[in-house]
């Protein structure tokens, strides 16, 4: 069963449902809740560029990502690259939830593809990580703060 916002604001209040930092007036939507992008994000650095040829996972040097933070002007993510960025929201769901992750279409309008969508795990706790990809031509610009995704909740019996 697909969660409603009446739902949800009761599981907030009786704390089965934990989400922190959480401004109901910003995040609650009707049937899902709004996720922002802390300041912290991961890119592989530019100086393995010349280097990396191709990703292998048993090959743990050239999958090292460096750690970085969003200044007040943003980033830039160029056409054609890829970034990882965490959630600003821990969340604790209890084991009978699951979330559903979506991009804010309003990024998909800029050509910004959040490639980690669909089902998380019931019982999901955390931050959840955003791994974005930029499809368009043009440089796009981000913003801790910034409403990346919306989670939708459904409850099993």
């Amino acid at each position: 069963m697909l969660l409603n916002s009446k739902q949800i604001k009761e599981l907030l209040k009786i704390g089965s449902i934990e989400i922190e930092p959480f401004d109901e007036e910003l995040q609650l939507q009707p049937s899902s809740i709004d996720l922002r992008t802390s300041d912290r994000f991961y890119r592989y650095p530019r100086e393995l560029e010349p280097e990396l040829q191709i990703l292998d996972p048993k090959n743990p040097y050239l999958n090292i990502m460096e750690k970085d933070y969003i200044s007040d002007r943003g980033i830039v993510v160029e056409p054609k690259r890829f970034f990882v960025v965490d959630a600003l929201e821990y969340i604790n769901l209890p084991e009978n939830i699951a979330p559903f992750l979506q991009p804010k279409f309003r990024l998909a309008r800029m050509g910004l593809e959040l490639v980690n969508t669909g089902w998380l795990e019931h019982g999901f706790e955390g931050n959840i990580t955003f791994c974005i990809y930029n499809a368009n031509e043009y440089p796009v610009r981000l913003f801790a703060g910034m409403s990346i995704a919306q989670i939708f909740l459904t409850k099993s019996e």
